[in-house]
């Protein structure tokens, strides 16, 4: 017999009413009667006609626009045009889909298809999400925060040109009244300091910017919050500013980086400023869907940036990959980052918001494909043994109540050549030539088809 247990414990979401009558506590039996958004009807939870999140006696969910609870199992990049060889500049799955589909739409059905018999029910991050509308639940990135992913570049969050550009991005991305659309990421990965990028810390990068930067600015105040005055602002970086002014001026600030008490209270205070910009401009256009947060690096992300977006958004964004034995130790030595172990089983329990794993996956040699950058992932043998990490790393995070839902990272293999950045990876649940890897895809229809009896034992 499957259960279901859902608690009849106040909701946490502002969006979503628990209307259940259950006593506290209490299971739910019967098998699951799932609605046509692939949710469970008897939870009970108001229909709201968006996504909600609702916590309940410690267990938390989504709940689909007619009020079942919703787990979001989807794959990024959902799209037609994924990345082109680095070599010859074209994309093998696109010339595939071109020869099998007369149209976008086509290919869509296609896709929606081969969803429902995977388990699938959300479109991930980066894809061709109007395609979907009427079909299946997306998410949609606003690419938000003003930075360069590939380099590091940071934006000035003080600057008014950076809020103008949130603004149009915002009124241009959001669509209100859609039920199909899950919910809005910030952005991706954005770089909060140390981490593959470089070495600096964020108040190091800010202080580097120009003299009339607004961020600088607000840098060079948490220099003075820090140390109280010029001649101590001068012992602690090895200068010799004669005045504010100078200071401004100022372009060497490695001993910026190496002071964790001026690191700590920066980042906490860019990323408040973050956060509560943009996630404050998407609820003015849009106030009823969820905001997801940023795509998170699970093994390079501090708890300063935990901490300051589980204040104003709905759900914590977060990648988290397995890794090679030692990297995410060497990580956090390096970054002071939250161990991402267990799901961040550290941080989640108290920040009193759901997780949405928004990127993970696994590549397997007989793919035939490189596999090789980056290089500090797994590699497993087979596509059958890919299959089976999927599911122990699948049910673990099913047995993790703060989890609501995982995205695996990709549609379609990695380009042999590499991709722009050189990635060349069988992240894919598709090939090249659109053929899909059945032993995986077999794997995820029948683990994902578990979730609410797998979700049973953690809540008695």
């Amino acid at each position: 017999m499957w259960f279901l247990l859902l608690y009849a414990c106040s909701p946490s979401a502002p969006d979503a009413t628990d209307t259940s009558g259950a006593e506290p506590c209490a299971a739910v039996p019967g098998e699951p009667d799932l609605d046509a958004w692939g949710g469970d009807r008897r939870a009970g939870f108001a229909s709201t006609g968006v996504f909600a999140t609702v916590e309940r006696c410690g267990r938390w969910w989504l709940v689909d626009p007619d009020g079942g609870a919703f787990y979001s199992f989807g794959v990024n990049a959902v799209t037609r045009s994924p990345s082109a060889s680095q070599v010859t500049g074209t994309s093998a799955y696109t010339d595939a889909v071109a020869r099998a589909y007369p149209d976008g739409d086509a290919w869509a059905a296609g896709i929606a298809d081969r969803y429902a018999a995977w388990g699938l029910n959300t479109v991930g991050s980066w894809s061709e999400d109007a395609l979907f509308t009427d079909r299946l639940p997306t998410t949609k990135n606003l690419g938000l925060s003003g930075g360069d992913w590939e380099t590091g570049a940071v934006a000035d969050w003080w600057d008014p040109a950076w809020e103008a550009d949130v603004e149009a991005r915002v009124a241009a991305g959001v669509e209100p009244g859609n039920p199909f659309v899950l919910g809005y990421f910030l952005d991706n990965e954005i770089r909060w300091g140390t981490d593959w990028r470089g070495d600096e810390a964020l108040v190091e990068l800010y202080l580097e910017l120009p003299a009339t930067s607004p961020g600088k600015a607000v840098a060079v105040d948490a220099l003075y919050t820090r140390y109280g005055d010029l001649p101590a602002i001068n012992a602690a970086m090895g200068t010799d500013f004669a005045d504010r002014e100078a200071v401004l001026a100022g372009v060497e600030w490695a001993a910026a980086s190496a002071d964790e008490a001026l690191v700590s209270a920066f980042l906490t205070t860019a990323a408040d400023r973050y956060f509560g910009f943009a996630t404050d401009t998407i609820r003015a256009h849009d106030p009823d869907h969820l905001v997801l947060g940023n795509r998170e690096s699970a093994p390079v992300t501090r708890r300063e940036v935990y901490v300051a977006q589980a204040a104003v958004v709905d759900v914590i964004s977060v990648n988290r990959y397995v890794y090679d034995d030692g990297i995410v130790e060497l990580a956090m030595q390096l970054t002071g980052s939250v161990d991402p172990a267990g799901f961040v089983a550290a941080l989640a329990p108290e920040l009193e918001r759901p997780f949405l794993v928004t990127e993970f996956g696994f590549r397997a040699a007989d793919s035939g494909l490189p596999n090789t950058w980056p290089p500090f992932y797994p590699v497993y043998a087979t596509q059958a043994a890919r299959a089976d990490a999927f599911e122990a790393y699948a049910t673990e995070a099913q047995a993790a109540p703060w989890v609501v839902g995982y995205h695996w990272f990709e549609l379609v293999d990695q380009p042999a050549e590499g991709r722009f950045d050189g990635e060349d990876n069988n992240w894919g649940v598709l090939t090249e030539g659109d053929v899909p890897y059945e032993e995986v895809t077999s794997r995820m229809a029948r683990v994902n088809a578990g979730v609410f009896e797998r979700l049973e034992a953690p809540l008695r």
